[in-house]
């Protein structure tokens, strides 16, 4: 799964500065591979399937030794577990619910963790992308959100989304950065230069 790095990471960051030298906001791009390692889905399902393992081949009759049927069951279990960490496998095996859930909380978490909540006005925006889960969010502090159209606020998640799901994440990332920034050259223009968080893309 390739991440943003090189020309592409600076694309990302000179768009960035151009969207922030027409307005008082502030943006932070994050990218992460995955928002959660979901060790346990491979556990979990290989359990669940090596389970009946025993009674079914006690049905086929092949006179097998209990020490038998518990040697097959461990044996299945270990080969199910690896083949679910094929990660291809292990994502279409968590439901979307459990992904969007986890996404969303890694974007909260950066949006504190990178201090997009701590600017002077209450003009920061987190814009967020977990690649495995095909997930985005975008959050806007207080400042900017109560005067922001929710549709059409929604309409650029939605362009940003799709993006995502077709593999082009720099493309999401250049394109949302624009629209956001056309938005808050009306909603707060520019009044003071500063620069009070950083413009690289933030790999996690």
């Amino acid at each position: 799964m390739v991440m943003l790095r090189g020309q592409a990471a600076d694309r990302v960051r000179q768009a960035i500065m151009e969207a922030e030298h027409h307005t008082d906001a502030e943006f932070v791009a994050v990218l992460t591979r995955e928002a959660d390692a979901y060790r346990f889905v491979p556990t979990l399902w290989a359990a669940l399937l090596a389970l009946p393992t025993p009674p079914l081949l006690t049905q086929i009759s092949l006179g097998l030794t209990p020490f038998d049927l518990l040697l097959f069951q461990v044996l299945v279990f270990t080969l199910l577990a690896l083949l679910f960490r094929v990660p291809a496998l292990k994502y279409s095996l968590i439901p979307k619910a459990i992904k969007a859930r986890r996404a969303d909380d890694l974007a909260v978490r950066q949006f504190l963790d990178q201090g997009v909540h701590r600017t002077t006005q209450g003009f920061g925006v987190l814009f967020f992308v977990a690649k495995a889960e095909h997930h985005v969010r975008l959050i806007a502090d207080h400042g900017i959100d109560r005067h922001v159209d929710q549709i059409e606020w929604q309409q650029i998640v939605d362009n940003f989304t799709a993006a995502v799901k077709r593999g082009e994440v720099e493309t999401g990332f250049l394109n949302v950065v624009e629209a956001v920034g056309v938005i808050l050259r009306r909603v707060a223009p520019v009044t003071h230069t500063r620069d009070e968080l950083p413009n690289h893309l933030v790999l996690l």
